[in-house]
């Protein structure tokens, strides 16, 4: 399957945030997004899933169109920068919710098991944001985007939830943004730029530095 979204004009003032827009996600592929700051990575992901609307866009999953909100019939699954599990329900509570067997979590994850029966206040910041990205990644939805995954995770973190994402992308197509840049390129099979309100696909790492966005 091919996810496309294009045709997207967006402003919050006068001075449009997003312009040229094309990102195309496909199944058995992870699609990195970079930009700096303020460029519009979370709202251009906010308009794709339809929790932000617009007047100007086109999003397309094997060349039909589709409706937003893309999460109304589940086609996307989206990880906010923001948490936003309840905290009055323990992890296990949660996980029947969105009917996700425990075992799958705890056999990569051990740190998942310890606090199973905890609620959110209960459990590190690491372990709430690795919980909720494992929920995003393991649902039913045939694309998922992901925004700050790896903030705010150890580095044995940052590398078993990249290797589970590899996993699972041989059914899902999954957009990663991240201020951590480097591991957003490791994980990427393919790579867009945001910059001015326009994307760019990275064809090499040159590409980044002559945009301005890394050092050389």
């Amino acid at each position: 399957m091919i996810l496309e979204f294009d045709g997207i004009q967006f402003s919050y003032t006068e001075n449009p945030l997003l312009t040229g827009i094309y990102v195309k996600c496909e199944t058995n592929k992870i699609t990195g997004l970079l930009g700096r700051n303020g460029s519009g990575k979370s709202t251009l992901l906010k308009i794709a899933f339809g929790s932000i609307r617009t007047d100007v866009i086109s999003v397309r999953i094997d060349g039909s169109y589709i409706s937003p909100p893309s999460f109304s019939n589940r086609t996307i699954a989206y990880l906010p920068q923001d948490s936003f599990i309840p905290p009055y329900l323990t992890v296990r509570e949660i996980l029947k919710l969105y009917k996700i067997d425990p075992e799958r979590f705890v056999s990569d994850f051990p740190e998942i098991s310890d606090n199973l029966n905890k609620k959110k206040f209960e459990m590190s910041g690491g372990i709430v944001r690795l919980f909720e990205n494992l929920l995003i990644l393991f649902s039913p939805s045939p694309f998922c985007f992901f925004d700050e995954p790896f903030t705010g995770l150890s580095p044995v973190m940052v590398e078993r939830l990249a290797e589970c994402m590899h996993l699972e992308k041989r059914n899902k197509g999954l957009i990663v943004t991240d201020h951590l840049y480097k591991q957003v390129i490791a994980v990427a099979d393919d790579l867009y730029l945001l910059l001015n309100g326009k994307t760019y696909l990275v064809k090499d790492p040159d590409d980044l530095i002559r945009r301005g966005y890394i050092l050389g």
